[in-house]
Parts: structure tokens; C-alpha cells; sequence
């Protein structure tokens, strides 16, 4: 039999499991729900972490069953802000023995569209695409060109948040359905105001509105509607009572409210962006746990273009910089033993490690650290996330060699991922420090005693050596290997 694979995604309601063959190929899907739907940071009740507990025991069965030895184990970003997520990670770790892994929002959002790519790709490939992830405490908007992915942007404006944020108002105002678009575009400016340049489209991709969904796709798992359906439910909304309503649409009354969020703010969503039609999908986070990751690096890297844009970090600079930084990498694997996530990381702080001179260009580095912390990332886990904020402080020789041996954050293993993937990132950004892209080739010897990288260049290389041996010092202390910069003539 082929090598199988187990995926468990736990979420604050339910657990799902997908088990995969070697190709991604889906041989077991089970779904079980231990709890009611809960709002967001409400906490576990003993009983419900005994259910948790219990399904997972059988999940782990169900995996011997079918002799599955690969088993990956990831919570949802709205469990890990449940107030004893931490007593119940214990329990889980306890009890199965397995490691859970937290997923934010953003890996959310980028696995719903890494299934998509898989299961429905046909949409994508319309020249203009766009794709609205809804969850329950904010929105996510991605734009496609040719099946490529452009940019990823994100609003903490999601049905649960608009919910609480109504029911607030309620005591205070009377006209609550009139007033909600209006509230929604007031929260959504900003939003409006970010997007980068785009081209209209007329349909939009949905995922993750689970009881719009539900509602919609009547267990199909993907649908297309027009968007005069979705006003249909909204006016419903406002002239019906809850129960005529759950009676029309089947709809559970503890339901009703959040689908008539969900509806208004795709309904606002396809207004802004020009929109008449509506595709909907059941694909979720778990479906894109379990895909081959193919498209990881293009979609990460493109998203961290769209950062460094954003600061106007300079264009060929950060392109040799990221150039430069991978073939240092991949020449002095056998040196570094970083694996290629590193790789990717690096390359995600290569592009980003100057939007610090935005604010000021004097000890750039410490501003880089701190719009970086702040950033969501698409893709990368909040670990990783911070990770590359810490590259970006780290990589100016300015910085102390010794400062990140006090960093408390991270464990000792990724303090050392740091320091090499730093040390990498100075030496890739001394090689164009006059900012003129003087070198045309860059080949890279590994020595008994050292290392040398030579650079092939007409032009004089006196300021990128002198910089380049500034800093050496450090990746000397890392690696425990001098490493020299040298010139060749270019050859005619």
C-alpha cells in the first residue's frame, strides 16, 4: 500500500480528519462536531474537552486502521484564542501524543486558496479573479491574474465582529438593518484605500462563510448565484420575522443573524469590487492542509513583494539582494543545513528587510523589526512571521553579533535559524551596497579554511569588499568559516 498521510484540523466546534495517499489523493474524509458554535475567546467547558478528547482517540484509531505513520495535527486560529487553549493543547499533547500546530488567519486564508487552486482551478484561470475568505472575525481579499496569484488583503471585520459589534449598538439605536451597510463601509475605508491597483471582474470566488454555505450549497460542493439572490435574503431579513425566516430557508434561528451578516458583507464586498455573480465552495483549511505544496514559495514571495511595494523599498535592490541571498544559500548548503523553508524565509527577508527606511533610514534595521512584527503575512505561521522580523533587525552590522543570544522569544534551535539566515542576508545586501547592481555573476568556492565568493564584475568592488568583510564577522562567528569577497573581470 502507498504511504498514507493523516491531517487533523480542530477547531472550536469540531474536528475533521483527512487521510491522503503520496499523490494528495483523499482515501478517508470524517467530520465531527463535540461543541455548539461559539463565539470567539468563550472558553472550553470540561465536557466539551472530554468530546474533543475522545473524537481524536477514535481519529487515532481510525488512522492505525489504515497503518497511517504520517500524522499532522493543526488547531484553528479561533481555538487558540479560547481563554484555556493552553490547558487544552496539554491535554491533547497528553493524551494522543501528538504535537498540535497553531494556524493564523492568514495560513488559513492562503490553504483555503491552495485547495481551490487544486480542486477548482478552473476559476482561476479567468484573466481576473478575486477570492473573499470569510471567517468569523475577518475578511480576506485575494486578487488573481491568469491564475496567478497578485496580492492578499485583510480586514478584522468578520460576521462574529459584526454580530457583537450590533448587538452593542441595539440597546441605543432602533433602525439596526438600515444602519449595518453603513457600518460596514465606515469599517471597510481603509480597507478600500489600501488596495492596490485592479481590474474588474464579474464574479467572486467565496470561501470559508460556513453557514452561508450551508444555506447555499444545499451539499454541493460548489455553486454559482447571482447577487440579487443574496439581496433577496437581506430584504427577507428586514421584513420577516426570525422564525418565517428559518421556516423559508431552513435555517436554524441561532443562525439567522450570522447569515444575514455574512450575506450583507459579500453583498457590500461584490458592490466595491463591481461584482454581479457569486461563486461559492465548500473547500476548507483542511482541504489545503492536505495538498502537495506547490505554490508556496511563488504566492509567499509575490505577497512579500506587495510589503516591500507598500514601504517603497527599492526595486533592484531588494531583486539582487533576494538573488544574491538564495545563491549564498544554495551554494553553502553542506555549510548551513537549513532546510527549504528556511530558504523560503530568507527570501521573504531579503525583500523585506529595508521597509524600515520608510520611516527613517538611520538605524533602519529597529523600525524593519517593528512594521514587520506588526505585518499578517500571507502564508507564514506567527512563529515564522517573527522570525523574519528578527532577520531584518539582525542583518545590519550595526546590530550587536551577540544581542540575539538574549532573545527569550525563541527557542535555541530557531535562535540558530535566525543567526544563519541573518548572517546570509548581510553578506547578500554587502554585495550591493552602492545600490548600482555592479555585479553581473556570482560564484561562491568552498575551502578547507575558507570561503571565498567571487564576484564577476567591470566595475570596481572596493566598497561592496570593504562592507562585505564588516560583515564576514559575523558569519564567521556562526559557521566558525572566514569567507572573503574577491573581483573577476568580466570576460568579453
Amino acid at each position: 500500500m502507498a504511504k498514507l498521510q493523516g491531517v487533523i484540523l480542530l477547531n472550536t466546534d469540531a474536528a475533521a480528519l483527512q487521510i491522503v495517499d503520496s499523490r494528495g489523493r483523499q482515501i478517508e474524509h470524517v467530520k465531527r462536531e463535540y461543541s455548539e458554535k461559539n463565539l470567539p475567546l468563550a472558553s472550553f467547558s470540561a465536557e466539551v474537552m472530554q468530546r474533543a478528547l475522545s473524537q481524536l482517540q477514535r481519529f487515532q484509531q481510525l488512522l492505525r486502521d489504515y497503518g497511517v505513520e504520517d500524522v499532522r495535527l493543526y488547531g484553528s486560529e479561533n481555538l487558540s484564542k479560547m481563554l484555556n487553549a493552553i490547558y487544552f493543547v496539554d491535554q491533547v499533547e497528553n493524551v494522543t501524543g501528538l504535537e498540535l500546530l497553531w494556524l493564523n488567519a492568514n495560513q488559513e486564508n492562503y490553504y483555503r486558496q491552495l485547495a481551490l487552486r487544486v480542486h477548482d482551478e478552473k476559476i482561476l484561470n479567468e484573466r481576473y479573479a478575486f477570492v473573499l475568505g470569510v471567517s468569523s472575525t475577518r475578511i480576506d481579499l485575494s486578487y488573481f491574474e491568469n491564475n496567478q496569484f497578485k496580492f492578499s488583503q485583510h480586514s478584522a471585520i468578520g460576521p462574529v465582529r459584526l454580530t457583537q459589534s450590533i448587538r452593542d449598538m441595539a440597546a441605543e439605536i432602533t433602525e439596526i438593518p438600515d444602519l449595518i451597510p453603513e457600518f460596514i463601509d465606515s469599517k471597510l475605508a481603509d480597507f478600500w484605500h489600501m488596495l492596490p491597483p485592479v481590474q474588474a471582474t464579474d464574479t467572486i470566488i467565496l470561501l470559508g462563510a460556513d453557514v452561508l454555505n450551508q444555506l447555499f450549497l444545499n451539499k454541493k460542493p460548489k455553486t454559482t448565484i447571482h447577487k440579487s439572490e443574496l439581496q433577496s435574503l437581506i430584504h427577507s431579513f428586514n421584513q420577516m420575522n426570525k422564525q418565517a425566516i428559518a421556516e423559508q430557508y431552513s435555517i436554524d434561528l441561532n443562525d439567522i443573524w450570522m447569515v444575514f451578516m455574512e450575506a450583507v458583507l459579500v453583498v457590500e464586498v461584490m458592490s466595491a469590487v463591481g461584482a454581479s455573480n457569486l461563486h461559492m465552495s465548500s473547500l476548507t483549511v483542511l482541504d489545503g492542509l492536505v495538498v502537495k505544496d506547490n505554490n508556496a514559495q511563488n504566492d509567499i514571495i509575490t505577497a512579500a513583494r506587495g510589503i516591500a511595494d507598500r514601504y517603497m523599498v527599492e526595486e533592484k535592490h531588494r531583486e539582487l539582494v533576494l538573488r544574491y541571498a538564495w545563491r549564498l544559500f544554495d551554494r553553502l548548503k553542506r555549510i548551513h543545513r537549513l532546510s527549504a523553508r528556511d530558504r523560503l524565509l530568507l527570501g521573504v527577508a531579503a525583500l523585506t528587510h529595508d521597509v524600515g527606511s520608510f520611516i527613517n533610514s538611520q538605524k533602519h534595521y529597529q523600525y524593519s523589526e517593528e512594521i514587520l512584527e506588526g505585518i499578517d503575512f500571507h502564508g507564514l505561521s506567527t512563529s515564522e512571521q517573527r522570525m523574519i522580523a528578527s532577520i531584518a533587525r539582525y542583518h545590519s552590522a550595526e546590530t550587536p553579533d551577540n544581542a540575539l543570544r538574549s532573545t527569550q522569544e525563541f527557542s535555541p534551535r530557531q535562535r540558530m535559524r535566525i543567526a544563519k539566515m541573518a548572517a546570509l542576508l548581510r553578506l547578500a545586501d554587502a554585495l550591493d551596497d552602492s545600490r548600482l547592481q555592479k555585479i553581473s555573476k556570482l560564484t561562491v568556492s568552498i575551502g578547507t579554511e575558507k570561503i571565498t565568493v567571487i564576484g564577476q564584475s567591470a566595475a570596481d568592488l572596493q566598497l561592496e569588499m570593504y562592507i562585505f568583510a564588516q560583515k564576514a564577522h559575523f558569519f564567521e562567528a556562526v559557521f566558525g568559516l572566514p569567507i572573503v569577497l574577491k573581483r573577476q573581470g568580466k570576460r568579453s
